[in-house]
């Protein structure tokens, strides 16, 4: 059973289940999301407890109805995230 509490905004229960069942040592965690307003909320904080040992880089957070209504400008963003990532 997960030691998370869910709380609205939070990424799904599922990938907590997921989370707890690999080694997250070494590895190399980059979150992004889409959102109507959270943004990406306490997620990084939840995610940095719960992978252990990984490093973490800069995340994104894309509100759902710019990447929806202006993909222009949204992939401009997705694109610049990327690139400052080194991808």
């Amino acid at each position: 059973m997960s030691d998370f509490r869910y709380s609205l905004g939070d990424i799904p229960m599922a990938v907590y289940t997921f989370i707890e069942k690999h080694s997250w040592q070494g590895k190399t965690v980059i979150p992004f999301c889409a959102h109507e307003g959270s943004g990406l909320g306490s997620t990084v904080r939840k995610l940095s407890s719960a992978c252990e040992g990984a490093k973490f880089e800069d995340g994104l957070a894309v509100q759902g109805a710019k990447a929806q209504n202006s993909r222009d400008a949204a992939k401009k963003t997705v694109e610049t995230w990327l690139t400052r990532l080194g991808f």
